[in-house]
């Protein structure tokens, strides 16, 4: 009778440990800490893309500072610019490590056209390769720039790899596309470039040539996203869009966004939200969602979390203790192919059950 009841014990004590493992407890601002390319230890963070491999979750940020060219600086390192693209590991989600520079400023040749700047890092696996996109340019000299002359906010390069970590060769400027440009990879082969210019266009971008370091964008930009909200019936609206990130949940496919709201005749918009269109093909029609905004915090990226769901990784505000620092949240597609999240979660544990 003892070893039937200690056995019916033991299967409860798994189902329970099994439970319990499947529990995910988080509390943002993560953790976060960097010291590479810094005199001191940093937590600000922009623009976080989170992308999971396996069973590792990667993380690339914008690094401080976050500045543009400013000859002021350009006696200090770097130029007085972010040192470059640092990779980061984790399995948990919780504690990070340094795990190899992708792109260093301090290594590059004086005439490299990306030596300076790198914003808005993302890595993309698309076909079996990963791809690294960035803003960038090169405050040297004018002329070591793509265009030939100093870019307000960067160019747009891209460069390819066989493993996450790297190296990335072949790293090409995007013509025609420009800061916060980012990528999706459908399942039909085909490859989109979003663009912010204020508004949101698409572009399909053909990657094949990469190898002979070229890339192209295909035919002309279709604007899909406008930061005017008068499609939704909002008088509010932000002075415009950026940060695009394109996640397909199912059939549909879903365009975030970070907007910046100033109008002080909406106070209870002021500040940089997350927004959110959804459609049924890359081209759209791209319809907004009818809130305007999902939540406090922006220039996100989406990551297959630790319970089978869809993740943000996006940079905290505002005007609490997760300002600048990095967070994560999970969020939810209902029947109806609305958003559903709890973000923004700041300095309480919460479980995902």
């Amino acid at each position: 009778m003892r070893k039937i009841i200690s056995a019916a014990m033991l299967i409860i004590a798994i189902v329970t440990m099994s439970c319990r493992a499947g529990d995910f407890v988080w509390s943002n601002p993560l953790d976060l800490q960097y010291t590479e390319g810094q005199t001191a230890p940093r937590k600000e963070i922009r623009d976080p893309c989170i992308i999971r491999e396996g069973d590792t979750y990667y993380l690339v940020f914008t690094m401080w500072p976050f500045r543009n060219r400013e000859e002021k600086f350009l006696n200090e390192p770097d130029q007085g610019g972010s040192p470059g693209i640092a990779l980061y590991s984790s399995h948990d989600l919780k504690s990070w490590k340094f795990e190899n520079w992708l792109v260093k400023s301090s290594v590059l040749p004086e005439n490299c056209p990306y030596k300076n700047r790198f914003w808005a890092p993302e890595i993309h696996k698309i076909g079996g390769k990963f791809y690294l996109i960035f803003t960038a340019d090169n405050w040297l000299k004018k002329e070591n720039n793509p265009a030939g002359t100093w870019g307000s906010a960067g160019y747009a390069f891209i460069g390819v790899a066989g493993r996450i970590s790297g190296p990335y060769e072949h790293i090409t400027w995007i013509r025609g596309a420009g800061c916060d440009t980012t990528l999706f990879g459908d399942s039909d082969g085909k490859t989109y470039a979003f663009i912010p210019h204020g508004n949101i266009d698409v572009q399909e971008i053909d990657l094949t040539g990469i190898a002979h370091d070229e890339v192209k964008l295909l035919g002309n930009p279709q604007r899909i996203v406008t930061a005017d909200n008068n499609d939704i019936g909002i008088a509010a609206k932000p002075d415009y869009l950026e940060g695009p990130w394109v996640e397909k949940i199912g059939t549909k496919y879903f365009l975030f966004y970070a907007e910046i709201y100033r109008d002080e005749k909406f106070p209870e918009w002021l500040g940089y939200w997350t927004g959110v269109a959804s459609a049924d093909s890359p081209l759209g029609p791209w319809k907004k969602d009818s809130r305007g905004k999902l939540f406090a915090g922006g220039h996100l990226a989406v990551f297959d979390g630790p319970d089978n769901r869809k993740w943000f990784s996006y940079r905290g505000e505002s005007k609490n203790s997760a300002h600048g620092l990095l967070c994560i949240d999970p969020f939810d597609v209902d029947a109806s192919g609305t958003i559903n999240t709890v973000a923004p979660t700041i300095n309480s544990p919460v479980t995902t059950r």
